[in-house]
């Protein structure tokens, strides 16, 4: 739950940078988005549970779907 709700943080302010009038401010914000969250991804673990795996496997997919730029980012 938590992930989805940075999930959900992190669009909205995508969302509203492109309320902005210039491209350089949006793309830094979304730089800038992209790091943070692809640095906060959790890690995995030979013992992660089935569950764990797939909360990770999911939030791994929505990064990449939201910042495919940042795709070295995955711990």
């Amino acid at each position: 739950m938590q992930m989805k709700l940075k999930i959900g943080l992190v669009m909205i302010a995508l969302t509203a940078s492109g309320c902005t009038n210039t491209a350089i401010q949006a793309t830094a914000t979304e730089r800038t988005l992209c790091r943070v969250w692809g640095e906060s991804l959790p890690t995995r673990s030979r013992k992660d549970t089935t569950e764990t795996q797939k909360q990770i496997g999911e939030a791994y997919a929505d990064f990449a779907a939201a910042c495919p730029d940042y795709l070295g980012l995955f711990p």
